[in-house]
């Protein structure tokens, strides 16, 4: 793509990448679950991938800008990616999101068409904002959003659904390869689906086991002095339904931050903050695969018990 040409029309959408465009041609919006991790170079490859694609429409007119966001609530603006390794590169910021927007003006049925593009790419996200933003109309809902474990929305307005479609897979293509964050163990990723059936075993299948053995045990005291072991026996089920919850509360934790990585590496502040995480995620996942597997220890041995006191 050609470089950045002064547009007095499109200014204002420069300035602000989220506005929507005026063109009649609608928009459309699709959101990208991959993880990956984004550098410069990935960066330069998307501007350049998209380049190709926008040159093919033969525009009169176009302009590119980017906006990053970082955690401490600052801003940087530029319409050169060559900047980032200049100006920023060095910088201790983490960043937070990342928005680059492409605007072109070319002909459409006779007629000049305004098209942008927007890709944003940030972390984390909360699913149910997401929807909320997929379901609006106003594209600017989608710079609000928190992406959690990474995610990218492409925003197209003022282009076919066959355009928006080649674009998307133009995005598609490229999260797929740029480089992939990788765990120690896939055991995790595992466990983070099944989750749910764990903490039914802790919090079902293991007081019904213990509740039986009880039953099982009490059977064979003396009937004056039962009533003892009923209290013990009642009191240890409401421990370990505490218990289970509480269980399954630091596995449902340990199984969400053992997948988690940080998505960019752009500053320097983003190499240190993908070390600290990646170190967090190991420690999490051993805790997840440890505590699991004491989990089916427990029942197993809990089941091993009711079997032994039935045959007794």
């Amino acid at each position: 793509m050609s470089d950045l040409v002064e547009l007095q029309e499109f200014a204002g959408a420069l300035t602000k990448p989220y506005v929507v465009t005026r063109s009649k041609l609608g928009s459309t919006t699709k959101l990208i679950d991959e993880k990956f991790v984004c550098s410069a170079r990935e960066l330069e490859i998307l501007y350049n991938s998209l380049g190709e694609k926008i040159s093919s429409f033969q525009p009169s007119k176009a302009g590119f800008q980017y906006l990053i966001s970082f955690t401490d609530s600052t801003h940087y603006e530029n319409h050169k990616l060559t900047s980032l390794d200049t100006t920023i590169a060095n910088s201790s910021k983490k960043t937070e999101k990342l928005i680059l927007n492409w605007v072109i003006g070319h002909e459409y049925d006779g007629i000049e068409n305004e098209m942008t593009i927007t890709v944003r790419i940030s972390n984390p996200m909360n699913p149910i904002v997401m929807l909320q933003a997929m379901m609006s109309a106003d594209h600017s809902d989608a710079d609000r959003l928190d992406f959690e474990d990474g995610c990218v929305s492409v925003s197209i307005n003022g282009a076919t659904q066959i355009t928006a479609e080649e674009i998307f897979a133009i995005v598609q293509r490229w999260a797929e390869a740029c480089p992939q964050p990788q765990s120690i163990t896939n055991i995790n990723k595992f466990l983070y689906k099944h989750s749910e059936k764990v903490s039914f075993l802790n919090y079902w299948v293991f007081p019904i086991l213990f509740t039986a053995c009880s039953f099982q045990f009490l059977q064979t005291i003396a009937l004056d002095t039962v009533v003892p072991y009923v209290f013990l026996a009642i009191v240890a089920v409401t421990f370990l339904r505490s218990a289970a919850q509480s269980t399954n509360r630091m596995i449902e934790r340990w199984a969400h931050t053992s997948r988690n990585f940080s998505l960019f590496m752009v500053t320097g502040g983003d190499n240190n903050q993908q070390t600290k995480i990646a170190a967090k995620s190991k420690n999490s996942t051993i805790k997840l695969v440890s505590s699991v597997a004491v989990s089916f220890v427990v029942n197993i041995a809990a089941g091993l018990m009711l079997a032994w006191l039935v045959s007794s």
